[in-house]
């Protein structure tokens, strides 16, 4: 396997080659993690569409439309809505009025809704943990030696347009 992304010649070839191989690995390791994380899920009775909107609110610096909730996690209106309401019901999330509009109502986290992300989120950093403590020493440091530069580059490689030339 270490040799297949180097041997391919093009670009595209090497787009698909190491796009497969990434593909490969992530594929593995969320199988691993979705025991542990189904069952963080089942504890608490919090669906998918809840947890997608959770995680829309931690990534958030502060609180979020019911509208660009929806478009976050591409749910209609109604369901975010509705999903909203239950997490709010469930003391997962606040809404308030906007300050400067109170048609706009603001969606936040709770302390427990923040909690609930921090555990859920623990399970997979535990899981990714467990795997990178169990690959040899030099498997490790090769890892690590490949994702540190496209994680620390001054480039934000995760927001780069869709047709992979940098952003000037």
């Amino acid at each position: 396997m270490s040799g297949e992304c180097r041997l391919s010649s093009g670009a595209d070839e090497s787009v698909n080659a190491a796009s497969s191989a990434l593909n490969a690995f992530l594929d593995r390791l969320i199988d691993l993690s979705r025991p542990d994380a189904l069952e963080s899920l089942a504890s608490t009775e919090i669906t998918f569409s809840q947890l997608r909107i959770l995680s829309a609110l931690g990534c958030q610096n502060g609180p979020m439309s019911v509208n660009a909730i929806a478009d976050q996690v591409q749910l209609s209106l109604a369901a975010a809505g509705r999903t909203v309401d239950k997490l709010v019901s469930g003391g997962f999330v606040d809404r308030r009025e906007d300050p400067s509009d109170r048609r706009v109502k603001r969606i936040s986290l709770t302390d427990a809704g923040r909690r609930y992300l921090e555990t859920h989120l623990a399970v997979k950093r535990g899981t990714v943990r467990h795997f990178v403590a169990n690959l040899p020493v030099d498997m490790r440091d090769n890892l690590c030696a490949a994702l540190r530069p496209i994680v620390d580059d001054a480039v934000d490689h995760f927001c780069l347009p869709s047709d992979g030339r940098q952003a000037s």
